[in-house]
């Protein structure tokens, strides 16, 4: 990625500022019942709008998504595999931010990239850490 973009540290910036984001809204309190988890819609739309060419997608800039979830998905949760391999196979390197202790390990490597080892983060109850290690994963 480094070729991607002309000032790394603006990247990083901007990755830095997206991820606290992320940590922050995790942060904030939610019923301990649970919602929906619609994972599968979401690597959808990476495949068919967000990373196409009308929404400025660039053809010689990889492209990378980075999905945060339990991998626990309630909503068609037969497809998520399935999208997240057809978004896999576009050529998009899908990294993986596991939220709580009981996340299931199994959609969150059928999700991500592989080896994962490099694309799979559990964030546990340290999202600071988790932003940290996808970042500098990111900028490598």
């Amino acid at each position: 990625m480094k070729n991607a973009f002309p000032d790394p540290r603006r990247l990083r910036t901007l990755l830095l500022s997206y991820l606290f984001q992320i940590q922050h809204a995790l942060s904030l309190p939610f019923s301990e019942r649970g919602g929906e988890t619609n994972t599968q819609a979401a690597l959808q739309l990476v495949h068919t709008l967000i990373f196409t060419v009308i929404h400025g997608d660039r053809p010689a800039v990889p492209n990378v998504a980075v999905v945060v979830t339990d991998g626990r998905s309630t909503v068609q949760a037969n497809r998520t595999l399935t999208e997240a391999a057809t978004v896999r196979r576009s050529g998009v390197q899908v990294y993986v931010i596991g939220v709580g202790d009981d996340a299931d390990q199994r959609e969150l490597r059928g999700i991500a990239s592989t080896p994962y080892s490099h694309y799979v983060v559990m964030m546990g109850s340290n999202s600071v850490y988790a932003a940290g290690v996808v970042l500098d994963r990111l900028c490598r």
